[in-house]
């Protein structure tokens, strides 16, 4: 045989064999790990409704910091009131007893809780006199929603006015629980929610609520 030839062979040999058992190696720690990878993976985009789009190329602002409306209006024109699109900032909410300012988005995908916190888009905007359901991470913005008492106080501004909610209670109950929150309640109720036990990482299968109840804030007037 050519020395050359076999020369050849024996350093293709040296480069495929590694190459071979590498690729064989990450193949079995694949599927070995991924069932295990995938909960926590899947747990970070923290939903209550499922098949949600994502629209997270789309996260734009129509929130103006020094612009909250009239301080003293009662009631606001709905025709002055800018709707905000999926995956808009929209407002600011803050909790000043538990020391938390966060930017509140309308929609709750990744990309959005990456930011701040999300309301889910079958809720309304604040002044609707309809429930508001807002998520967020237990490691993130919402870490803190473990220190909020009832009679604490909940700040969300808008460009269209300020809106104050008084906590009237919190609880912990199963994520499949869809008894912890009424979408259909014919008052402006405020409900917060995460992950529990708070400062846990992976897929849980409880969550925290806050409610609130509303105490100040402008009522938008549907257009005729």
């Amino acid at each position: 045989m050519n020395p050359f030839t076999l020369n050849n062979k024996r350093a293709m040999a040296y480069f495929l064999m590694p190459l071979l058992f590498s690729v064989i190696g990450y193949a079995v720690l694949y599927f070995a790990f991924a069932p295990v990878l995938k909960p926590v993976i899947s747990s970070l985009n923290l939903i209550i409704s499922d098949n949600k789009p994502d629209y997270s190329s789309r996260i734009a602002t129509i929130f103006k910091e020094n612009d909250s409306g009239n301080p003293n209006a009662t009631t606001v024109d709905e025709k002055l009131v800018e709707m905000p699109t999926y995956g808009t900032h929209y407002a600011r909410l803050e909790i000043e007893s538990a020391e938390m300012v966060t930017d509140l988005y309308f929609g709750d995908s990744s990309a959005v809780l990456k930011k701040g916190v999300g309301q889910y888009i079958g809720s309304t905007i604040p002044g609707y006199g309809r429930p508001l359901l807002i998520g967020g991470h237990n490691n993130g913005q919402f870490n803190k929603l473990q220190y909020v008492k009832p009679g604490n106080i909940i700040t969300i501004t808008t460009n269209y006015g300020i809106y104050k909610y008084e906590v009237t209670e919190s609880k912990i109950a199963d994520s499949s629980d869809k008894s912890a929150y009424n979408l259909s309640q014919q008052k402006e109720q405020l409900i917060l929610y995460t992950c529990y036990p708070f400062n846990t990482l992976g897929l849980t299968s409880k969550r925290f609520f806050v409610y609130g109840d509303k105490i100040a804030g402008p009522v938008i007037t549907p257009q005729p």
